[in-house]
């Protein structure tokens, strides 16, 4: 198999009463090979703020960036100012895209909203997995509603890669979208970065594509970090993991988990399916019962479920309890001696205790946070 896949889950017992159960689904590519057969919708800002060392560093990496992507790719190139233009549609000849790009400019205001819109609309005409790779530096001059980001209806195997440039962009509406999507958001604060950054969205090597992850439970299932269940996922080009939470019923005996990976194999294009369980039985006593609890799987999930609370508080404006949300961050990681959770709270910390504007870092944290759940 060119991919595999753990299913970790708390509590190996069930008690007298209903208890949550949480889980960490991991799963590595093995095999890799050559990432083709993906569409890359590529948006990028051209407005009047984009002026300058901006829109050339942008093209420049966007060009970076088409001449990583592997040939058997398609690519659509979107600018927006105050109008969309769709430069190229589902174009495989890379060397007529980057020669367009050298010509583009920038000049207007910020069509976010119908870029966006116009990208879905070509991502659902084609019918090909992919990604939407973003990048912008202003607010929306079109709709500035948060809702119109919550109501798009973004095709599920497509992935958002989305890059805010500054300050003056709205962090807010690029959480969303790469939430919904099961992608990232990232801030670039010196437009220099993204000459590198920009490249870096380019997916080389697969070990897996089509990917649908179906979790079964007796009861409701939460998922913490991704949209679903079912989760699905145009590709697996490095590990993803996956936490959720399910109730598990009173004196409960059998499978609290199913889950069934498809996919398909990119050496042969063959369907393949992976099944993992997470059995509970009846504990006899309390000891019996505590005796069975895993708190590595309690301690992680609770630390990344507290990171998701943060990234709403510093939503809010309210640093007072992202504070205090970063302490218990703080005493989860150094309980679990983790390096990973230890070096993550301190770059969050400092990112709050570095500035007192709230927007710079409302940006800082909404980035890093979808990054550390979905990296």
């Amino acid at each position: 198999m060119t991919i595999s896949a753990r299913l970790e889950f708390s509590h190996k017992y069930s008690f007298n009463s209903p208890i949550r159960g949480t889980f960490k689904l991991t799963v590595v590519p093995e095999m890799l090979s050559v990432a083709s057969g993906f569409h890359y919708i590529i948006l990028l800002d051209t407005s009047g703020s984009m002026r300058g060392e901006k829109i050339e560093t942008a093209k420049r990496g966007a060009i970076e960036l088409l001449n990583r992507i592997p040939q058997g790719n398609k690519v659509t190139l979107i600018t927006f100012s105050s109008y969309v233009n769709t430069l190229f549609e589902f174009e495989e000849r890379k060397d007529l895209v980057i020669e367009n790009i050298q010509r583009i400019y920038a000049k207007g205001y910020t069509a976010f909203h119908t870029a966006l819109t116009t990208a879905v609309q070509i991502a659902k005409k084609y019918n090909v997995p992919g990604y939407f790779i973003l990048l912008t530096d202003g607010r929306p001059t079109d709709r500035k509603d948060i809702q119109a980001y919550e109501m798009l209806d973004f095709p599920r195997e497509f992935k958002v890669i989305a890059y805010g440039i500054g300050y003056d962009y709205e962090e807010r509406f690029l959480k969303i979208i790469a939430d919904k999507t099961g992608g990232i958001f990232i801030h670039i604060q010196d437009p220099k970065e993204i000459i590198n950054s920009l490249p870096q969205a380019a997916v080389t090597k697969i070990g897996a594509k089509d990917v649908v992850i179906d979790i079964d439970a007796p009861s409701s299932i939460r998922l913490l970090n991704y949209p679903g269940p079912p989760v699905i996922l145009n590709a697996i080009d490095k590990t993803v993991t996956i936490y959720g939470e399910t109730t598990i019923p009173a004196r409960f005996n059998g499978n609290a988990l199913v889950v069934t990976i498809s996919y398909v194999n990119p050496l042969d294009n063959l369907k393949k399916n992976i099944t993992l369980q997470a059995q509970v039985y009846p504990a006899t006593d309390t000891q019996m019962f505590l005796s069975g609890i895993n708190n590595e799987i309690n301690n992680e999930y609770q630390y990344y479920e507290l990171m998701n609370k943060l990234a709403d508080q510093v939503n809010s404006e309210n640093l007072i309890e992202a504070t205090k949300t970063l302490n218990q961050m703080q005493q989860i990681a150094q309980q679990t001696k983790r390096v990973d959770l230890i070096e993550t709270t301190r770059k969050l910390q400092q990112s709050i205790g570095s500035t007192r504007n709230v927007e710079q870092t409302r940006k800082t944290i909404m980035s890093e946070v979808t990054k550390k759940m979905r990296s």
